[in-house]
């Protein structure tokens, strides 16, 4: 992976079109002195246009009798939540308009140390490569101008510290953006089987090993909940591990729901927004693309990842509700609505996840629709079984980007699951506490096991495109998980 870092002094040679990031427009005229730029941003300067909260990136250009050179000043305002990773977002498109694909970027704020420079740093290249995504998929009228990739080079202090900023950054927006492109595709070319065959293909050269349960290996190990859910499909279904330095230490495992098309099974929904529900297995794409990131970042952490892999879709073969089913861990599960899915494939992949004995269980799914209701489209939701575990989580958010918000985990909410003719309903019928409630019935199937869920139906899908939010699948939990993973000791 080429990510150069070249010598600030260098700067004002390169051929690139140039960025400059600046807090206050004193700075940026000291920095500007002497060079051929001085002039624009004097000039700027005098029209006020500097240092503009709600016009904070200034386009120019610097011509001579050869070349003509794009110029972009960045104002940040160092007191804006996610205000890098955003207006590298921004800069990123708007390069891409003006059909700029190699950009130089450098940093003129001589007040900062070295460690707030390599988190600007890692969050400039998280935000740039973030906004710069497009899915293209299947069109097959894309002009030639759409289909650059867009490189980003930064002029500045030489160190490992910021090599690895650039790198990290680089790293876990591509995973994002894989999770996106996962997420984004149509479900009747990304079908569970496909799921997998992608895997296999990219993995085949990596540190990561994968095994695979197919439908009768799921019935070997009675994992009758998961087996339930996939009945209705002509498609059969997987369940895919994927295992990162194996060793006997226990393995922190990521379970996510992989619903590559839900229908809501014989419990229809609407028409209306269903066409949505091919990314109801941005959980799976998450863990997986989560899996890829770390290997590359070459974590020593042994981690696993379960993926459980179905869709959900109506027959004369489909899970009814009424039926009862059984679970890996033997419990038994009376069905009240066939769109509560997600949860009895996720039961038993956490089953099978406790069977590792595991240091940590962190699961993450597009589970209830009550979490959007709750939260909006700016956060997700986390639950669990250890305060501890669930603080680790919420005081890395801000530095993540992604936000969250704990939901109660109440003793309560067991009654609202209790069944007159099973161990349990797969949810409440009085459709109280959803989010909490579908947290409750996972908390069932982890055993003593330290375990975190993470809900992001709330943040599923984008429906514009806002900063590093672009418009489509969002690919939401991913850097979640992989800064979770590097930051367990």
């Amino acid at each position: 992976m080429g990510l150069p870092t070249l010598d600030q002094a260098d700067f004002w040679k390169t051929k690139s079109a140039q960025v400059i990031v600046y807090t206050n427009t004193k700075q940026l005229k000291q920095f500007v002195n002497g060079q051929t730029l001085e002039k624009l941003v004097s000039h700027l300067a005098k029209k006020n246009q500097l240092s503009e909260s709600n016009d904070p990136i200034k386009e120019g250009l610097l011509a001579d009798s050869k070349t003509v050179q794009h110029v972009y000043c960045l104002y940040c305002d160092e007191t804006g939540r996610d205000i890098y990773r955003n207006i590298a977002a921004n800069l990123a498109r708007k390069a891409r308009k003006s059909q700029q694909h190699d950009l130089a970027i450098t940093l003129a704020i001589p007040s900062l140390d070295e460690s707030m420079t390599t988190i600007i740093i890692q969050q400039l290249y998280e935000g740039f490569y973030l906004g710069d995504y497009q899915y293209q998929g299947y069109q097959t009228m894309v002009p030639k101008k759409e289909k650059h990739n867009t490189k980003l080079s930064f002029y500045g202090i030489k160190n490992k510290e910021i090599t690895s900023a650039i790198k990290k950054g680089t790293i876990l927006a591509k995973a994002q953006n894989m999770a996106r492109d996962l997420a984004n595709t149509p479900a009747n070319y990304l079908t569970p089987k496909e799921f997998v065959s992608i895997a296999k293909k990219q993995c085949r050269n990596s540190a990561l090993s994968i095994k695979v349960y197919d439908k009768k290996a799921a019935q070997k190990k009675k994992m009758g909940s998961f087996l339930a859910v996939a009945q209705g499909s002509v498609q059969a279904p997987y369940m895919l591990e994927l295992t990162l330095n194996a060793s006997k230490k226990s393995p922190i495992i990521l379970v996510g729901k992989g619903v590559t098309f839900d229908t809501g099974g014989i419990s229809l929904k609407p028409s209306r927004s269903m066409s949505c529900m091919k990314g109801d297995m941005g959980g799976a794409a998450a863990v997986y693309a989560a899996m890829v990131a770390l290997a590359q970042l070459k974590t020593k952490h042994h981690v696993k990842a379960i993926i459980p892999l179905v869709e959900n879709m109506p027959s004369a073969m489909a899970y009814k509700p009424g039926d009862v089913i059984t679970a890996m861990n033997k419990k038994t599960i009376e069905v009240i609505n066939t769109d509560a899915e997600g949860r009895l494939i996720l039961a038993d992949a956490l089953c099978l996840a406790t069977t590792y004995k595991p240091k940590l269980i962190i699961d993450i799914a597009t589970l209830t629709g009550a979490c959007a209701v709750t939260l909006g489209d700016v956060a997700n939701a986390v639950l669990g079984n250890s305060q501890t575990a669930i603080n680790a989580f919420l005081n890395r958010q801000d530095e993540v980007g992604e936000r969250l918000w704990q939901l109660p985990l109440y003793d309560d909410y067991v009654d609202y699951l209790k069944s007159s003719v099973a161990d349990m309903t797969n949810c409440a019928e009085n459709r109280l506490a959803g989010t909490s409630t579908a947290a409750m019935f996972l908390k069932q199937f982890v055993d003593t096991s330290t375990w975190v869920h993470i809900d992001i139906a709330s943040t599923m899908e984008n429906k514009t495109t806002k900063g590093y939010h672009v418009k489509g699948m969002n690919g939401s939990g991913t850097r979640t998980l992989i800064e979770a993973i590097l930051a367990t000791p």
